[in-house]
């Protein structure tokens, strides 16, 4: 269903995208979580090379977007990616559980802009997402497509699915994304089964989700495979394995250069809104109750100005929150 973003001011993590094709962890302006520790998520949706299996609507081509994941002590991958998809509300995936392995995933989304739900079709069956995870899906994963059409998406579970890869050595470190350098495709490390690899500074994840560790400076990737699977070693998409490329700068966030401050008596957010998107002030006493200050102010895609002309003698939390209309 609907996805809500909830910005709070006290942690202005905002953004989807990078500030150059040489993206460092400081360049990430989408944060979740807190900590001294630092890892990333990069996600490319492209088109397989062979669509055997599939009828899955190819998604704009070689689409690459990154989120920052802060964190003290341990962590996994599947702890990253599913607190990202729950905070970003334009982003969705298909997982599946399996006993003794964790969680696997089949499909991955992104909505571009505009109204309607999160949810994908098909054409028989409808399957919508909830906080941006859909855990038993009913629909056929190899014909289905995104309701709004415009999203990035792509699913695939007989047919080119998912491909996880991780920073090279996967030991963390890394302040800057793995380049997957120049080669066309990976180079692998087991010929007989095709299995691991490695493509410039990426390397083919030889763990599930569930079981990948985070340390500070971990980056894990997700890209489309290039073909489904094959026996045959010899099919050529088999070993066409490409690693993420660098995040695309062109996908813009849904709260920009927050701020906050008294203004004549006054408590004022200002912001940098998206068209097609409402935004709401919140506030709190303990971080759990929130009431509405302002409610359903369309954004413009310019600076936004909301205030709360009767603030509390007492201390507060406040928060913008974004709704897709």
């Amino acid at each position: 269903m609907k996805k809500t973003l909830f910005v709070p001011l006290a942690l202005a993590g905002l953004v989807v995208v990078a500030k150059s094709p040489a993206v460092s962890l400081d360049d990430i302006q989408f944060w979740i979580g807190s900590g001294t520790n630092r890892a990333a998520l990069v996600v490319e949706w492209s088109t397989p090379e062979s669509p055997g299996y599939t009828t899955v609507p190819a998604p704009i081509a070689d689409k690459s977007l990154v989120w920052g994941y802060r964190f003290n002590g341990t962590a996994t991958g599947i702890q990253m990616f599913n607190a990202i998809v729950a905070a970003d509300p334009r982003l969705y995936a298909i997982e599946v559980f399996y006993p003794h392995f964790g969680y696997s995933v089949y499909g991955i989304g992104f909505h571009l802009g505009g109204g309607g739900d999160l949810g994908i079709t098909d054409g028989s069956t409808i399957n919508f997402f909830t906080n941006g995870l859909l855990m038993n899906a009913t629909v056929y994963i190899d014909a289905a497509a995104p309701l709004n059409p415009g999203d990035l998406y792509w699913g695939g579970f007989n047919g080119p699915n998912w491909e996880t890869w991780n920073e090279l050595g996967d030991a963390g470190g890394f302040l800057n994304s793995p380049d997957r350098g120049t080669n066309a495709y990976w180079t692998s490390t087991d010929p007989t089964y095709d299995s691991s690899g490695f493509h410039g500074q990426w390397e083919l994840a030889q763990a599930g989700l569930s079981s990948l560790p985070l340390t500070n400076g971990s980056w894990i990737g997700f890209s489309v495979t290039a073909g489904e699977y094959e026996f045959d070693l010899s099919a050529p998409y088999n070993a066409h394995k490409h690693a993420p490329a660098a995040p695309d700068a062109s996908i813009t966030a849904l709260v920009k250069n927050l701020t906050g401050s008294f203004q004549g008596g006054q408590w004022q957010a200002q912001f940098s809104s998206c068209s097609n998107w409402l935004y709401s002030l919140e506030r709190s006493p303990d971080l759990q109750n929130w009431i509405a200050v302002t409610n359903g102010i369309s954004g413009n895609g310019t600076n936004l100005i909301m205030e709360d002309t009767a603030p509390p003698a007492d201390k507060s939390f406040y928060r913008i929150r974004a709704d897709q209309p």
